[in-house]
């Protein structure tokens, strides 16, 4: 019941502020003697300071000492690990991010086998980097700093050393000391197991079973919270973006793979194990194409960004005219250029991806029956060319009454999302946040 308290006043000063100690008393119903207690005790904690008095009592009395929430005594560090590219940010105790850091993902990855960012006629990709006729690797297999490709060829441990002396880095930038480091979300594009905080399988990172919890905590000295990307943009787009901040959401979350986050009653559904969402290795009778977990027919392999480029390439087998013949190499942003030019191949693709989405969607739709479907991840900037078929997909298959009343939005933050729900899914598990209203 204390930390209850304690949050309830921490809260009232947080969005309150500047606020006196009688207000808090009246607010929460809570005694005068214990609500001094509990604001002596966040004072001495740093979260709480006094900015003097304030204007005089209309009973004639003294005038109360105003309190206000010190958002830079703590900070809290959000990871995206994605496919490609890395993104660190560093967010006070209110949630608004002081620092940044981008930088191309560190992974175990050879060479010859990445996330399938550009694809040639072989149809397979390498590390962000285009592959050739037959399916071998083109210049820029691995990566610079410069670069948006992929590292190829680092172990897992090592990544995540490389991602901990970026988050260092970025804190140091602030000039703030590194004691304040209050929390850390980490962000990975794969399973993972929030109990434990291993990730679980990262096909697109080359990871599995890997401590990402037990690893940054003793680079940082700091608890870590491990998420998906779909999970982690399911928060930040519901607190800052498309969602609104409804009680229950599902974020699809489209790119390189294809995964789902899933808020019940406000709070992610995280499943016994950890690993609820994950939509996208769900299988599809008739489909034969494999999948980078090891699976064979996984959704993933019809509705993700490499489904679009293999869906254009069966289309030039075929003999079908399209501008992207004369490109041999292209990915998914290429395909969207040429679709909103008119070609009809890409527009095609991008609407049988957007069809199987659809599904993906009545399923969510189905299953969990939310009020809100965001549709997330690097697909999503497609827009109307890939969320119109989607749209038409979802009416065809979802029930009429898990279907009433749910509205399908396209993400309002972006590439942001992964990034920023890190940053909050930390900030909830630090004792600056509101944890009664808010926890995953």
């Amino acid at each position: 019941m204390r930390e209850v308290n304690r949050s309830l006043v921490l809260a009232l000063v947080k969005e309150g502020g500047p606020v006196s100690r009688a207000s808090i008393a009246r607010s929460t119903t809570l005694a005068k003697p214990t609500v001094s207690a509990i604001v002596d005790e966040l004072i001495a904690d740093g979260l709480v300071r006094e900015l003097g008095p304030g204007s005089t009592a209309v009973s004639g009395g003294r005038p109360p000492i105003l309190l206000e929430f010190n958002a830079r005594s703590q900070l809290v560090v959000g990871a995206h690990i994605g496919a490609r590219r890395t993104t660190v940010a560093i967010g006070d105790a209110a949630g608004e991010e002081i620092a940044r850091r981008e930088f191309p993902t560190p992974t175990a990855l050879a060479a010859a086998s990445g996330p399938g960012g550009t694809a040639g006629p072989g149809g397979t990709a390498g590390p962000g980097g285009s592959v050739g006729p037959g399916g071998s690797v083109g210049p820029g297999g691995s990566a610079g700093p410069g670069s948006s490709q992929a590292l190829t060829g680092v172990a897992p441990a090592d990544a995540l050393r490389m991602v901990a002396a970026e988050a260092r880095a970025a804190i140091q930038s602030t000039a703030l000391p590194t004691a304040r480091l209050a929390a850390v979300g980490a962000v990975l594009p794969g399973l993972t197991d929030f109990h434990t905080g291993v990730c679980l399988l990262a096909p697109n990172l080359g990871w599995r079973d890997v401590p990402v919890r037990d690893i940054l905590a003793a680079e940082l000295g700091a608890p870590v919270y491990v998420h998906n990307a779909g999970q982690a943009a399911a928060v930040a787009e519901n607190l800052e973006g498309a969602g609104g901040r409804v009680g229950d959401l599902a974020l699809l979350y489209a790119g390189t793979g294809l995964s789902a986050g899933v808020l019940s009653d406000g709070r992610v559904f995280h499943g016994v194990g950890g690993t609820a969402g994950e939509i996208g290795h769900n299988a599809v009778p008739g489909n034969e194409e494999p999948c980078n977990c090891g699976k064979v027919g996984c959704l993933e392999t019809m509705a993700s960004g490499p489904a679009i480029v293999r869906a254009v390439r069966r289309a030039l087998a075929a003999g079908e005219p399209s501008s992207l013949a004369e490109l041999g190499t292209f990915d998914a942003r290429d395909v969207t250029a040429a679709a909103r030019a008119g070609d009809t191949v890409a527009t095609a693709a991008i609407a049988e991806i957007g069809a199987h989405l659809g599904l993906a969607a009545s399923w969510l739709i189905n299953a969990y029956n939310p009020a809100v479907v965001i549709v997330g991840g690097g697909l999503a900037p497609i827009g109307d060319l890939l969320l119109d078929p989607l749209r038409a997909a979802v009416a065809r298959h979802a029930l009429a009454p898990a279907l009433r009343g749910v509205e399908i939005r396209a993400s309002m933050l972006g590439p942001d999302a992964e990034v920023r729900g890190a940053v909050l899914l930390a900030l909830q598990h630090s004792e600056t946040y509101y944890r009664v209203v808010f926890r995953a």
